[in-house]
């Protein structure tokens, strides 16, 4: 007889509980029986400090999807990217973490009915600056690019690729608003109005999902 705001408050409390004890079986795993490692320390978020690698991170996501919780959005992060300097071996070495954790990620999520639901985006707080700086690397700057990965994702590019000549005061300009591309993800991965959230936005990306 619970009203519907008290059973989803319920509801996300078990989920919360659910949650703490798949944590503390994490925790609690042998050394010997942990994923494998490569000796390096994990690097620190965008937010600061050091957390779980972005394989841990993601082993949760997927056990809490496979659990059927009822958390529809979960956050994780690769910190790291901050390259002011030496950024060319720099960015080999983190976009080929990205890409084995989310390689491991998508190929787990395919095998089951709620997996094939999931959908990933990859997005950076800033981009980088065009030209490189006296240090061979890149400072802060505007555009950048945004990944979906998942079942319901139709690959490919979207947008234009952005001119590395025709600059706005050194930055890239952006060719497809991120708008878009999170009324999109709202719209037709979440089944959410976008409107409520981004002041009836009404730009969507055309046959991505």
């Amino acid at each position: 007889d619970d009203s519907p705001a008290r059973a989803r408050a319920a509801a996300c409390f078990a989920d919360l509980r659910a949650v703490d004890a798949m944590v503390g079986q994490v925790r609690a795993t042998p050394a010997g029986e942990e994923a494998e490692d490569d000796g390096e320390t994990a690097p620190a978020t965008a937010t600061g400090g050091a957390r779980a690698s972005l394989d841990a991170q993601l082993d949760l996501v997927a056990r809490c999807v496979e659990a059927g919780v009822t958390t529809r959005v979960f956050s994780v992060s690769l910190g790291g990217f901050d390259t002011h300097a030496d950024e060319k071996q720099l960015q080999q070495v983190l976009l080929g973490q990205l890409d084995g954790a989310l390689s491991r990620f998508a190929d787990r999520m395919a095998r089951t009915d709620a997996g094939q639901k999931v959908v990933v985006a990859v997005y950076s707080e800033f981009g980088r600056r065009v030209r490189a700086n006296a240090s061979d690397g890149t400072d802060h700057g505007t555009a950048s690019d945004v990944l979906l990965l998942g079942a319901p994702v139709d690959g490919g590019l979207y947008g234009e690729p952005p001119s590395l000549t025709d600059l706005d005061d050194g930055d890239l300009k952006y060719t497809t608003d991120f708008r878009d591309v999170y009324a999109t993800v709202l719209e037709r991965v979440l089944d959410t109005d976008p409107g409520a959230i981004l002041a009836d936005w009404r730009g969507r990306l055309t046959g991505v999902l």
